[in-house]
């Protein structure tokens, strides 16, 4: 029996043409299924050889929640799987690698330039930093006194420290005022701003050393000065008639006083403990030029009220040939036991234009250093406080 006898029983007999297509597609068919159903399991076959997939990490940086993915760019289709059971099959596209000439390259290492200070980290906030400007000076106090010869005024701070301050038009006596400052070549002082006033005061105190006496018992006074200025004051008889002690020539004090209308100063209290004094700062009205005798006379007080002068021995090395009687000037002198006065300095204080005159300053009244000059007058005297 041949094995065309033994299949034709399994033949399907096709008496009609049209059923042909149909049997076609259902062979195929049957063949495709037995195909996959028994492909994986014929291990050791040359049909089933492993098909491996394996997962990598991606790398397009993203996070596995999918964060920041519009950032993105869209990433290409896979290629879709083998459905094979036979043969090796495409390899998995899970895993592509870079082409040669993608391989990253190592940097190179140069060396290391220096950076300069404050170029980068610190330079762009040190460009929007303001320069600190310098804070001006201001006083503040009561004007106990006005010098028109002079036109300076003379501000007594709180203690009665006192300082002459320079302006074209000096406020009242009495009036309180803050006004910004700075400093002339003779060590007074000028306004450097709008000046303020803040009220007004009858009752003043004040400090400075007494460079003048004078006993009269009709109209007993005495002088106190500070650098710039020379300020008199009258003393009233108490209710017995009798004249208060005075104070003595170098003496410093510190005055209680009352203003009259008038801008005249008296006394209501005055205290002067301690040795004298022998060097001061003086303040007045040329009176007398003698350069042949070496003698220089100026008035006991800046604006010459009291109508008294004191005479000045002038030594070597200070010439007083420039100064016209009528000017205003600024002296330094010792004061010996018996009351001379000799000079040891001599400076203009011809309003503000001889007041800053540098040229115009000799003796112990030449700046220290040229050009710059102290921003406030000495509060103290120029000398040490020593006995006659």
């Amino acid at each position: 029996m041949s094995y065309r006898t033994l299949v034709r029983w399994a033949a399907l007999p096709v008496t009609d043409r049209r059923w042909a297509a149909p049997l076609c597609a259902v062979t195929l068919g049957f063949g495709l299924f037995a195909g996959v159903a028994i492909g994986p399991g014929a291990a050791g076959t040359l049909a089933t050889a492993p098909f491996q997939v394996i997962e990598m990490p991606t790398l397009a940086g993203g996070s596995d929640e999918g964060e920041n993915e519009a950032d993105e760019e869209p990433r290409a289709a896979s290629p879709p799987e083998s459905t094979g059971g036979f043969g090796g099959g495409e390899e998995s596209p899970s895993f592509v690698p870079a082409p040669e000439e993608e391989a990253f390259e190592p940097l190179e290492e140069g060396p290391l330039e220096p950076v300069e200070e404050g170029s980068t980290t610190r330079g762009a906030a040190a460009e929007n930093e303001e320069e600190p400007q310098p804070e001006k000076e201001e006083l503040a106090g009561t004007v106990v006194h006005v010098n028109h010869a002079a036109s300076s005024y003379t501000v007594a701070e709180t203690g009665g420290t006192m300082s002459a301050v320079h302006a074209g038009k000096p406020p009242a006596a009495g009036t309180q005022v803050e006004v910004p400052i700075r400093s002339l070549a003779n060590g007074t002082l000028a306004e450097a701003g709008v000046r303020h006033r803040t009220g007004v005061k009858k009752q003043v105190t004040l400090t400075g050393i007494v460079t003048y006496v004078s006993a009269d018992p009709g109209s007993p006074t005495y002088t106190v000065s500070s650098r710039g200025t020379s300020l008199l004051i009258h003393v009233p008889h108490d209710a017995s008639g009798v004249v208060p002690p005075l104070p003595v020539l170098g003496a410093y004090a510190t005055v209680n006083a009352g203003l009259d209308p008038a801008g005249v100063l008296w006394q209501q209290q005055l205290t002067s403990d301690g040795a004298p004094f022998t060097h001061s700062d003086f303040e007045g009205i040329v009176v007398v030029v003698e350069p042949e005798t070496a003698r220089l006379a100026i008035s006991a007080d800046d604006v010459r009220e009291s109508g008294q002068d004191l005479i000045f021995v002038v030594p070597p090395g200070i010439d007083p040939a420039a100064l016209l009687v009528g000017d205003s000037v600024l002296a330094s002198a010792d004061i010996a036991a018996d009351g001379t006065l000799t000079l040891t300095g001599l400076a203009s204080d011809e309003r503000l234009k001889g007041a800053d005159d540098a040229e115009a300053t000799q003796g112990d009244l030449v700046p220290a250093t040229e050009g710059k000059t102290r921003l406030r007058p000495s509060r103290v005297p120029a000398r040490p406080f020593r006995s006659r």
